[in-house]
């Protein structure tokens, strides 16, 4: 029999094909990773909402994983963003993470949500939790100025927490590239007018200094 799952291997923001197979004459399993090559130039937003029931190491014994832990997936939550297009109008997109429409399906650890041909941050990223009646912690919480091919990891600082924490990791692609000249070339335009300002108001004060004392004289 044949299994598939769709899954990003190389954290490029595609989705890739992963097929199981079992052989029934030798009784062994095996696996075919199936790339895509499918490059439109368009950027997109990976995010996971985690549970924040293991968020630090333990405090005795080895620290594992190597890596800090920072809890378990999140069933129900949902991720939304904001943004304006290379047209200048806005965008909006809502997706669920781990939507569950069958009996122990596969599915994605996390989102991936396309952004499109854009160079601009995206204005607004909110994300939610199914979470209980009472609880402390916020039903959802707001990422501002996020920045496009990058991943967001939004999880609460214990099971117990009253606030969200979120990480943000930038995977190196052209597109940052692109991001980093329009960041670039605008804070220089800024710096460039307030240069320009600076010189205007200090020409205008040396003028005034002068009309003064012509008329005292």
């Amino acid at each position: 029999g044949y299994a598939g799952a769709f899954v990003d291997l190389h954290s490029r923001g595609g989705l890739d094909l992963v097929v199981m197979h079992r052989s029934p004459s030798r009784g062994t399993f095996g696996a075919v990773s199936l790339l895509s090559s499918f490059n439109t130039g368009n950027m997109y937003l990976k995010a996971s909402a985690l549970n924040g029931v293991c968020w630090e190491w333990c405090s005795e014994g080895p620290k594992f994983p190597s890596k800090k832990p920072l809890g378990g997936i999140m069933h129900g939550a949902t991720w939304k963003y904001k943004m304006q297009d290379l047209n200048g109008e806005w965008r909006m997109l809502a997706t669920p993470q781990l939507p569950m429409s069958s009996h122990m399906s596969l599915s994605l650890p996390h989102v991936v949500m396309g952004l499109g041909a854009t160079s601009y941050f995206i204005e607004l990223v909110t994300v939610g939790a199914p979470l209980a009646r009472g609880s402390a912690l916020p039903h959802f919480t707001d990422v501002q100025g996020a920045i496009p091919n990058s991943e967001l990891i939004a999880s609460p600082i214990s099971s117990d927490s009253n606030e969200w924490t979120v990480h943000a990791f930038v995977h190196p692609s052209e597109g940052i590239l692109y991001v980093a000249g329009v960041l670039v070339a605008t804070l220089g335009v800024l710096a460039a007018s307030i240069l320009m300002l600076q010189r205007r108001e200090k020409y205008h004060d040396a003028m005034e200094k002068q009309l003064t004392a012509h008329a005292f004289i």
